[in-house]
């Protein structure tokens, strides 16, 4: 028994005759003959009586057909979750990103992506970058947002999707607020909160203190995430430097103001795949939404 067998027979009874269903699958009538003829071989029954010269099921064809339709049925199925799967992907994402964007950018791209895939489940986990990498390696995360890429993961593949300069966040009022830019000079004798010393970010920023020949006098605070080191400048904690789109997000509440640093410090953020795995129509949609808004740098208000 063969798929063409088959679909010859079903379109017989659908049309109600040979002819009309050598029209309806592009092919001859004799052809059509042929394959019923085939299919009732293959059977071992007949599939059809002529009776006052048109065709009649047989009570043995009306049996079989019955179970025909079901098996059409089921293949239309496989094509509507075909079809679903193209438009959608697989129905659920497992995303993985540091503070700084999970606080601010990632939920614009999560906004967006569902508005396109309104079906799809994200799960969006928090933490540091090598803890980030970790999960991306172990195919934990689908995809991953980093601030630097650990040279201590393998497993995964990294793309640079933006470079912002750096910025002098303050608390709003502060006397910074009435200058154009920032300089080391102007931050030596105001209460600093550090990056902690866990990537190059904090490196480069001290580096351009030392250059500048400035040392900070008050530099008692430290954390790991941009995000903790604005909500902290916000409660008037002290200054520091910081991507400016972290410092735009919490610059809308009112509660902190930010310039241009000079010189400048650049603030990279990557985005992590595992190596070894195929990336899922869902992951790529993700991560192209990904690159639009926060490789856009797209503001959040």
């Amino acid at each position: 028994m063969k798929f063409k067998q088959v679909e010859a027979f079903r379109a017989v009874i659908q049309t109600g005759s040979m002819t009309a269903a050598a029209d309806a699958l592009h092919t001859s009538q004799p052809n059509i003959s042929r394959l019923v003829g085939q299919l009732e071989q293959s059977v071992g029954f007949r599939l059809f009586e002529r009776i006052n010269g048109r065709l009649q099921l047989t009570d043995e064809g009306a049996e079989l057909f019955r179970d025909v339709e079901r098996a059409f049925v089921s293949l239309k199925s496989l094509e509507d979750s075909a079809a679903q799967i193209r438009r959608s992907g697989t129905g659920r994402l497992r995303v993985g990103a540091v503070p700084s964007i999970a606080l601010t950018q990632m939920p614009e791209v999560i906004r967006r992506f569902r508005e396109a895939h309104p079906g799809v489940a994200v799960s969006l986990l928090t933490n540091d970058s090598p803890r980030v990498a970790q999960w991306v390696a172990s195919q934990f995360c689908d995809l991953g947002v980093v601030a630097y890429v650990s040279r201590d993961v393998s497993g995964i593949e990294a793309t640079t999707i933006r470079d912002v300069a750096g910025v002098c966040a303050f608390p709003a009022g502060h006397r910074l607020g009435e200058r154009d830019i920032v300089t080391p000079a102007d931050l030596e004798y105001e209460p600093f909160i550090a990056l902690s010393l866990v990537d190059g970010t904090r490196m480069k920023i001290d580096q351009r203190f030392r250059e500048a020949g400035v040392v900070l006098r008050h530099k008692e605070l430290e954390t790991p995430y941009e995000a903790t080191v604005c909500a902290m400048v916000a409660g008037g904690l002290g200054v520091s430097i910081v991507s400016e789109s972290v410092a735009r997000a919490y610059a809308g509440r009112g509660l902190l103001d930010y310039r241009r640093f000079v010189p400048d410090v650049p603030f990279t953020t990557h985005l992590l795949r595992p190596l070894h795995a195929p990336q899922s129509l869902l992951a790529q949609r993700f991560a192209d939404t990904l690159r639009a808004v926060v490789g856009g740098d797209t503001a959040v208000t």
